[in-house]
């Protein structure tokens, strides 16, 4: 069993214990090679129309599509001359960086400019 600064490493131990216990083996496509269709095309894709056939999104995928509304209500600001858009954007480019901190580091974007605005927004979609 490994320790971690001093402790034990519980999630070892738990997954010792089931692996000893058979639980591996007991899962239905133990032994068997993968699906081609697990190999093939974009994995993420792949993930994602799994995760959402089974109902699940991932976290990251709910933070895209709510930067993406907000975004598209900052575009509107932005060609209103809304005094606001400075401040909104500076709460989305908050949850850029919690998108970043959580989404596959292929999926991670730039922060948002207000100068470049519209091209970023096209970007999120």
């Amino acid at each position: 069993m490994g320790k971690e600064h001093g402790h034990v490493n519980w999630m070892d131990q738990i997954f010792k214990e089931y692996e000893r216990e058979g639980g591996l083996k007991n899962n239905p496509g133990f032994g068997k090679p993968l699906p081609e269709s697990a190999l093939s095309g974009n994995i993420y894709d792949n993930f994602l129309t799994k995760a959402k056939d089974a109902g699940f999104l991932p976290l990251w995928i709910k933070w895209q599509k709510e930067i993406r509304e907000e975004l598209a209500e900052l575009v509107r600001l932005k060609k209103m001359n809304g005094t606001e858009s400075m401040k909104r954007m500076g709460e989305i480019n908050e949850k850029v960086r919690t998108y970043n901190s959580i989404c596959p580091t292929k999926m991670q974007r730039r922060e948002i400019e207000l100068e470049s605005i519209e091209i970023q927004y096209e970007k999120w979609k």
